[in-house]
């Protein structure tokens, strides 16, 4: 028995839209050769009213993002549209800042992409890595980036880590 005049039949009465993309949202956890600095989760603490250095806290105390296109999103509890950048300078040690106005002309908050095996990548000249470092002016680490731009090497105090993307259950 020959279904096939049924299909037509059998589309018609499907429903065919399509889904728009749903970006999920996730925790960014640090993996190191340094077992000190593994499992380091990224938040925020603030430096004015639209801007934050990304620190590391506990898991209970970590930072949501979302990935847009090629732009980190912080999912602020206040809803505003904040987001990670590089800040363009002149040291290996390069701040990032998560901000609702990252500084203008000086930064990169484009170009990011979660790699095979979750790992958060940015796609610039500058880009050489993260850094997991003391922080500046505060008792917690703070993430920083290698720019290669300003030279090689691992400032003192520092480790490079990798940041992954732990997806948040729905």
């Amino acid at each position: 028995m020959n279904l096939l005049y049924l299909l037509p039949f059998l589309l018609q009465s499907l429903s065919l839209t399509t889904a728009a993309p749903v970006n999920k949202s996730f925790n960014l956890v640090t993996s190191s050769a340094n077992t000190a600095r593994n499992n380091l989760y990224l938040s925020t603490q603030s430096t004015g009213p639209l801007n934050s250095n990304p620190v590391f806290r506990d898991p209970a105390n970590a930072a949501t993002f979302d990935l847009s296109n090629t732009t980190v999103h912080y999912e602020a509890p206040n809803k505003a549209p904040w987001a990670l950048a590089l800040v363009t300078g002149h040291t290996v040690q390069g701040n990032v800042e998560v901000s609702v106005s990252p500084s203008a002309g000086a930064t990169v908050s484009t170009g990011f992409n979660i790699a095979e095996g979750g790992v958060l990548e940015v796609d610039s000249e500058r880009w050489g890595g993260w850094l997991v470092c003391p922080g500046q002016g505060t008792s917690l680490l703070e993430l920083f980036y290698q720019d290669t731009t300003a030279g090689n090497g691992v400032p003192d105090g520092c480790d490079q880590v990798q940041l992954n993307a732990v997806f948040k259950s729905s």
